[in-house]
């Protein structure tokens, strides 16, 4: 008996079986689909994102290169502020505030060096570079002429706040404090051992001092005159004097040498721990001994001339541009505003809006206020 097969006709009339699915089950299949889309999703965007960045930090860096490209092209001017260790010091960090707001506001690049007073006026004198000359005490007439004689001219001068002067010992030293009136006998020589002023100090007098520093020169020049401390040879030949270049040296030196003495500004000092500054007070006549580290220090209590003015002065040689120039006279007038004055109250300095009555201000010639206004120009031109 033969079996015939359906021939292909026949197959494709068969019914195809049809599997109907619920409308829940229809959810539950869009259920499984989203998560995989989700994450299709993220992982584009993700790859978007990350290619953005990567454009955007390679443009950044494109940036940077070509504005240190520029730089190079064309630099920045430079501005040279030198002088005073006592107001340029790194220690303190005043030098350093200034010329950090100073290049924020301006496109400069401003070069500290703390070289000295006199040391400044030299270098400008000589041509070096300096636009700037911090000191910390009065430009003399012959400093003046000087600059005069080399073609530099005195463009602005004006004094930018106060230091006090205290005088240190080596932390053995048990003299209780300084009389007023010995400070003479002791620099100028009348006074060679501590025990002229305690027979219980039995040690000669070694006094430390900075050639061409601002603090001695002011110290030699109101307390030993005719000497001035310009140079090795302007001491008082009769007393021990030592020679030494910065603050840190000094001290170091003053802290290793029994009997020792050093003068220093004060703002410098509270940079230093306390227990190595064995200050000496000053007692001026029946007054109590004034220590200037005490929290309750006041102008009115300490000798006059242990407050000294602290002064710029801006400088135009025949190499500096018009640019400098003008960027010495902002660095001044900075120095002088109410930020500048808030940096240099911070680091321990009497701001020049506190000016004391009784501390003279000297000033050139040119910039001598006027006695009809009380006013002083601070730039000339």
């Amino acid at each position: 008996m033969s079996t015939s097969r359906p021939g292909p006709e026949a197959r494709s009339r068969e019914p195809i079986p049809v599997v109907l699915v619920s409308a829940e089950g229809q959810e539950k299949e869009k259920d499984k689909g989203a998560p995989l889309r989700f994450y299709a999703l993220l992982i584009f965007f993700g790859t978007l994102l990350g290619t953005l960045l990567g454009a955007v930090a390679d443009l950044g860096e494109a940036t940077q290169t070509i504005e240190r490209f520029q730089e190079i092209l064309n630099p920045p001017p430079k501005l040279c502020v030198v002088g005073s260790d006592t107001i340029l010091g790194l220690d303190l960090k005043l030098s350093l505030d200034w010329k950090r707001e100073f290049e924020d506001r301006h496109r400069v690049n401003v070069d500290i060096q703390a070289i000295g007073s006199g040391n400044g006026v030299r270098r400008a004198a000589e041509g070096g570079c300096a636009h700037v000359l911090a000191m910390s005490e009065p430009m003399s007439r012959n400093q003046q002429q000087t600059l005069q004689n080399a073609n530099v001219q005195v463009q602005c001068a004006a004094p930018v706040g106060y230091d006090v002067i205290a005088f240190v010992t080596d932390i053995n030293n048990r003299i209780p404090s300084l009389q007023y009136r010995d400070l003479t006998r002791i620099l100028d020589g009348r006074v060679e051992n501590w025990s002229a002023l305690d027979r219980r100090q039995n040690r000669p007098v070694t006094i430390w001092a900075r050639p061409g520093s601002g603090t001695t020169a002011h110290i030699l020049t109101h307390f030993t005159p005719p000497y001035t401390g310009d140079t090795t040879n302007n001491f008082p030949p009769t007393a021990n004097y030592a020679f030494c270049y910065n603050n840190e040296e000094c001290l170091n030196q003053t802290l290793a040498t029994p009997g020792s003495l050093y003068w220093v500004g004060v703002a410098w000092m509270r940079t230093k721990p306390p227990r190595y500054l064995r200050v000496l007070p000053i007692l001026a006549g029946d007054e109590r001994p004034i220590n200037p580290l005490e929290d309750k220090f006041t102008l009115e209590e300490y000798p006059s001339l242990l407050v000294r003015p602290l002064y710029l002065y801006v400088v135009v040689g025949p190499d500096m541009t018009p640019e400098q120039a003008q960027l010495a006279r902002d660095f001044l007038t900075y120095a002088r505003s109410l930020n500048g004055q808030s940096q240099l109250e911070q680091r321990g300095y009497i701001t020049y809006f506190d000016a004391a009555a009784d501390v003279p201000i000297e000033l050139p010639p040119a910039f001598v206020p006027d006695p009809s206004t009380g006013r002083a120009p601070v730039c000339l031109g």
